[in-house]
């Protein structure tokens, strides 16, 4: 989509080629948490997720960011 390409070039680099390939629901939560500095609970809000959804994802998100990275 238009908003994930535009995520990934303001990245750029590998990060942003790791952050493609994610899951669109984890890449979604690490925006949200990492980019755009938000809290678990404000996450949660945003994306109407329970909070722990929203630790869960992230968690999968950076696992899959450290291994898209290794």
């Amino acid at each position: 989509a238009a908003e994930d390409e535009a995520l990934a070039a303001a990245v750029g680099g590998e990060v942003g080629d790791a952050l493609r390939t994610l899951a669109p629901e984890l890449r979604q939560v690490l925006q949200a948490l990492v980019l755009d500095g938000l809290s678990v609970r404000e996450t949660s809000v945003l994306l109407d997720l329970p909070e722990g959804t929203v630790k869960t994802r992230a968690r999968r998100a950076r696992i899959a960011m450290r291994r898209a990275l290794a």
